[in-house]
């Protein structure tokens, strides 16, 4: 009988944890904004950046190894309009 009073207790309680939060605040919505808008510009950077390691990496073995493949061109794909 316990276990389900407490069971009971635990669902009544985790209602609540349902309960809709007030809309943001203007500055808070900016705040989060630019939040967005840098993790945007940070993940463009990493990738950047790891795009350059590899371009070094696979540099470094062709001069290594004078019958290494030569590198595939990258197409980029066509946009839908």
């Amino acid at each position: 009988m316990k276990p389900q009073i407490l069971m009971l207790v635990a669902m009544l309680c985790s209602v609540e944890a349902l309960a809709k939060l007030p809309p943001p605040t203007p500055e808070e919505a900016a705040k989060k904004q630019i939040a967005a808008e840098k993790k945007v510009k940070d993940e463009d950077a990493a990738k950047e950046a790891l795009a350059k390691a590899q371009d070094r990496v696979a540099q470094r073995y062709r001069a290594i190894r004078k019958n290494a493949p030569l590198p595939v061109p990258v197409v980029a794909p066509a946009t839908k309009k």
